[in-house]
C-alpha cells in the first residue's frame, strides 16, 4: 500500500521541506526592499544575492539540496500508483509557507527589525530535523553473508594499486551517469522545471516589492500573497486524480498548466485594484504549483527507476541557471525603468518558451512516457 507508515513518513519530510524552503525565500522577497534600503544598493544586487543563495542550495546542497534530492528519489521508489497525490501534498508545504510566512515575516521585520527577523526565520528552518529524524528506510529481510566475499577481499589485495584506482574512477563515473546529459527526455524534463523555476522564483522574491511598487501598503502586499497559497494548495493536488488514473497524460497537463502560468504574470501589468490582483496571484500560485509537481511525475514517467537518482540530480544542477535569471532580471529591468511590468512580461514567457523541447518530443514520438 502506498500511503503505509513510511509512505506518510516521506510525504510529511516532502511537505516540511517545501515548507521551510518557502519560508525562506518567500521571507527574502517580503525582505527585499528593506534590504535594498538598508544596504544602499541596487534592487538587482540583492535579488542576484538571493538568488545565488538558492542556486548554492542546488549546486552544493548540504542544507537543501541533498535532502531535497533523496526524498524526491524515496518517494518515486515506494509510490508506484498514488505518486502524483504524493508529490502534491508534499508541495503543499509551499503553500502553507506563502500562507503563513509573508505576513508572519512582514509582523517581524516591523516589530524586531531585518536583523531579528533574519534570526527568526533561521530559527524556524531547523524543524525540518524533526521529519528527516522519523524517515526510515527498513529491508523486508537480510542477505546471508557468503564467503565469496573473502574471496573477493583476497583478490582485491593482490590488485595493483592503479588497477583499483581505475575501478574506483570507472565507478564514480558510472554513478555520476554523465550520459544522462546527452539524452534528449533529460532537457525536455529539465526544461519544462527550468520554466516554472525561472517564473516563481522571480515572482516569490519580487511579487512584494511589484505590489509595493504599484502602490499598495507593505501589509496589504504581503496578505496579497495568501491568495497564491490557496492556489498553490489547490494547484498540487487538482492533476492527482486525473494522472494517477491514467485519465490525462502528464505531459498535456504540463502544457495546459504551463500556458496559464505564463497568461498570469503577462497580464499582471494591467492588474492595479485588489479584487483582479487576488484571482491572478491564485491563478499564478494555482499552476505554478501544477507544474512543480507534474514535473516531479515525468521524470519518472520517462526515465527507468535506476536512474532516478541522475536524473533528479542533474535537473537540481543545472537549476542555478533559471535561479539567477529569474533572480537578475526583474531587479536589473526595475532600477532601469522603475517598474516590474516589463519585467513580469518576459519571465512570464519563460514557461510558455521552455515547452518547445516537450512538444517535440510528443511529435516525434520517440520518448516512451510522454
Amino acid at each position: 500500500m502506498d500511503f503505509d507508515t513510511t509512505g506518510c513518513f516521506l510525504v510529511l519530510l516532502s511537505f516540511t521541506i517545501n515548507f521551510m524552503w518557502g519560508c525562506v525565500f518567500k521571507s527574502l522577497g517580503v525582505l527585499l526592499p528593506t534590504l535594498t534600503e538598508q544596504f544602499t544598493t541596487h534592487t538587482w544586487i540583492i535579488g542576484t544575492i538571493a538568488s545565488i543563495t538558492a542556486a548554492t542550495a542546488d549546486i552544493g546542497g548540504p542544507s537543501m539540496g541533498i535532502i531535497t534530492l533523496l526524498v524526491n528519489v524515496l518517494q518515486a521508489r515506494h509510490f508506484q500508483r498514488r505518486y502524483t497525490l504524493a508529490c502534491g501534498i508534499g508541495h503543499v508545504g509551499n503553500a502553507v509557507a506563502f500562507l503563513a510566512f509573508a505576513p508572519m515575516t512582514q509582523l517581524f521585520l516591523d516589530t524586531y527589525g531585518w536583523r531579528g527577523a533574519a534570526l527568526l526565520i533561521a530559527g524556524i528552518s531547523m524543524h525540518q530535523i524533526a521529519s528527516a529524524a522519523v524517515v526510515r528506510v527498513t529491508k523486508a529481510q537480510y542477505e546471508p553473508l557468503t564467503d565469496s566475499l573473502d574471496n573477493h577481499q583476497d583478490d582485491t589485495d593482490k590488485e595493483g594499486c592503479s588497477s583499483r584506482g581505475k575501478k574506483s574512477c570507472l565507478h564514480l563515473l558510472k554513478a555520476i551517469d554523465l550520459g544522462i546529459l546527452t539524452e534528449f527526455k533529460f532537457w525536455i524534463a529539465f526544461m519544462c522545471r527550468f520554466g516554472v523555476t525561472c517564473a516563481f522564483d522571480s515572482w516569490m522574491l519580487y511579487y512584494v516589492p511589484h505590489l509595493e511598487v504599484k502602490g499598495f501598503p507593505p501589509l496589504v502586499a504581503a496578505a496579497l500573497c495568501s491568495a497564491a497559497a490557496v492556489g498553490y494548495f489547490l494547484g498540487a493536488i487538482v492533476w492527482a486524480p486525473f494522472i494517477d488514473r491514467d485519465m490525462v497524460k502528464c505531459s498535456t497537463a504540463i502544457i495546459i498548466s504551463s500556458l496559464f502560468l505564463t497568461l498570469s504574470f503577462v497580464v499582471d501589468p494591467w492588474v492595479t485594484d485588489i479584487p483582479s490582483c487576488v484571482f491572478v496571484t491564485f491563478v499564478c500560485g494555482l499552476f505554478a504549483s501544477a507544474v512543480y509537481t507534474l514535473v516531479d511525475v515525468l521524470v519518472k514517467d520517462i526515465f527507468e527507476m535506476d536512474r532516478l537518482v541522475s536524473a533528479f540530480a542533474w535537473v537540481k544542477f543545472f537549476l542555478f541557471v533559471p535561479r539567477l535569471f529569474g533572480g537578475f532580471v526583474p531587479g536589473w529591468v526595475y532600477d532601469t525603468r522603475g517598474s516590474y511590468d516589463l519585467a513580469f512580461i518576459v519571465i512570464g514567457l519563460v514557461p510558455t518558451i521552455c515547452l518547445v523541447p516537450l512538444i517535440i518530443g510528443i511529435l516525434r514520438k520517440t520518448t516512451k512516457g510522454l
